[in-house]
């Protein structure tokens, strides 16, 4: 439970917008959250992991308009239905030819992350991300209370001990979705190199969730994974399921064939999948949610007013795209973690003209929100973004994610992950 510091009374006098800007109320210390995390663990590698990674959580909460929180909601509802409309998925099937959409075509994709900017006019979805990670580190967090919240006002659930059972849940039913009538017994969760990812405890604590409930986890580099005789094996283990970490989308890698390859014939119920990338996550696809109502998988009106305009600048005028730069957002359409993302108005000639030369979409530039905290006894001013965790069109929990600099990051003194606090 967060404990409101003695100006926290301000949080009732001025606009939202103001408290999360200026307001020093709901210390949180970063440590004393990785020991909660740690001892709450059987994993005992879990207090130097976190204790290497400082930057993991933030000094204080974020707080977000219940109403805003309610729209985002409904941006993520309207995004599950056009995307499984046929004019959605013909279009994405015209751009992704060597993509077969109908492969496991009842899955969802798993812990899906939508990224939003909070801007005056409210929520701005920044990208939807199908491999969106620090959900399993995240959710102890999520019920976190204060005394700004007001009387009589009514909030999601965000018990831990129901965000268990909606996480354990959410892998089970996309397993059934793809094996009706079949026991969900194995399942691997798949990285480059897992145990050297910043975000490896949240592996750990993905796995020792989903063993506790009966359903034996490992965390495997996809090299260690074979594919033979029709199954996905580790060692001598049939693999039913993996929780797919990866980065490389398509599984084009030659470290990933196997994995491809029980892919292609269905051995194992892969999520996220390149199919789910395709559908939810190519950064292109904000250009079809967020067109005109007779344009393929369009949201509504008042949904599409969340989704800053967003164009492939291959399709654009260059000289007219340059000069209207500084209003924008690059970023490559299968991008992720904000590499290679570039804000317009810090653009050189060379940087821009890789943009032109690789398959990039330009996004009107929504500028992220500050939170105010105080760092080793001063006061300093973070930027932040809210990510609402999401399966199968319904959200699981928020988290906001603290930094400096041009996009999130882990290494921010005072930032990281920050419970949101709804208002």
């Amino acid at each position: 439970m967060l404990i409101p510091a003695s100006e926290a009374a301000c949080c009732t006098a001025v606009s939202l917008e103001s408290v999360n800007s200026f307001c020093h109320c709901l210390p949180f210390d970063a440590q004393e959250r990785r020991i909660r995390v740690a001892a709450a663990s059987r994993d005992q590698r879990l207090p130097n992991l976190l204790t290497d990674r400082p930057g993991l959580y933030a000094g204080t909460a974020v707080f977000l308009s219940r109403d805003h929180y309610l729209r985002m909601a409904e941006l993520v509802e309207a995004v599950a239905k056009s995307t499984e409309s046929k004019s959605y998925q013909a279009a994405i099937k015209a751009r992704n030819p060597g993509i077969d959409l109908t492969c496991q075509r009842e899955s969802r994709s798993v812990l899906m992350g939508f990224d939003f900017h909070i801007s005056s006019e409210g929520p701005r979805l920044i990208e939807i991300n199908t491999n969106a990670g620090a959900a399993f580190l995240a959710k102890q967090f999520a019920d976190a209370g204060s005394g700004c919240l007001p009387v009589g006002k009514i909030r999601p659930d965000f018990d831990e001990a129901r965000l268990d059972d909606l996480l354990v849940s959410m892998f089970i039913r996309e397993w059934k979705s793809v094996r009706p009538g079949k026991p969900l017994r194995t399942l691997a969760i798949v990285d480059d190199d897992p145990e050297n990812q910043y975000l490896y405890p949240d592996m750990l604590l993905a796995a020792e969730l989903l063993n506790s409930r009966g359903i034996r986890s490992i965390i495997t580099d996809p090299s260690a994974l074979d594919y033979r005789d029709g199954k996905l094996l580790h060692g001598d283990e049939t693999i039913d399921m993996v929780y797919n970490r990866l980065t490389d989308f398509r599984l084009e890698a030659d470290s990933n064939r196997m994995l491809r390859r029980a892919y292609d014939h269905d051995a194992a119920v892969i999520s996220p999948s390149p199919r789910h990338h395709a559908l939810y996550a190519d950064k292109r696809n904000l250009v079809l949610l967020g067109g005109d109502d007779d344009e393929s998988g369009a949201v509504s009106a008042a949904v599409r007013a969340m989704i800053p305009q967003t164009q492939v600048v291959a399709m654009m005028d260059p000289a007219a795209a340059w000069k209207a730069r500084k209003t924008m957002f690059f970023k490559p359409s299968g991008g992720y973690g904000s590499r290679a993302a570039y804000r317009g108005d810090k653009l050189t000639r060379q940087v821009w003209q890789t943009i032109l030369e690789g398959d990039y979409v330009a996004q009107t530039f929504v500028p992220p929100a500050y939170r105010s905290l105080v760092v080793d006894g001063e006061p300093v001013r973070l930027k932040f973004d809210i990510r609402l965790y999401a399966y199968a069109g319904k959200p699981l929990f928020p988290v906001a994610r603290m930094y400096s600099g041009q996009t999130t990051n882990f290494r921010t003194p005072g930032g990281g992950l920050a419970p949101v606090i709804l208002v």
